[in-house]
């Protein structure tokens, strides 16, 4: 299975590259932005609607979302210090993706609706 999943997708076994320093920058950049830009909504007026999201930030605000990020940052640097180079990259790769969709959904909100808000 995993020699498969190589050779379909070369970037993921090659291990002369340093392919993992971009993934994480990815992830990491994805990450702040995604925050940064839920906070500017929600000061602004617009709401969060994941729902754990949501009620961390009732309860502890912008830090209690910040929290969130980072404790789940921790579990994927955990993951992915148990996980061969394939599947370690994989997973860099799928954590980025709803951080990046999630960006430039925010970012699509604010620069469309934030007008709106008074």
């Amino acid at each position: 299975m995993t020699s498969d999943l190589a050779a379909n997708v070369g970037f993921l076994r090659d291990s002369r590259l340093r392919y993992d320093h971009v993934l994480w920058g990815v992830v990491l950049g994805a990450s702040s932005a995604d925050v940064a830009l839920t906070l500017v909504g929600l000061s602004l007026c617009f709401s969060e609607a994941n729902p754990v999201a949501r009620a961390i930030l009732d309860v502890a605000g912008g830090v209690g979302l910040l929290a969130l990020k980072i404790a789940a940052l921790g579990v994927l640097f955990a993951v992915c210090r148990r996980l061969d180079t394939t599947y370690r990259r994989a997973a860099l790769l799928a954590f980025s993706l709803p951080q990046l969709y999630a960006v430039g959904h925010n970012g699509l909100l604010l620069a469309r609706y934030a007008h709106l808000c008074s």
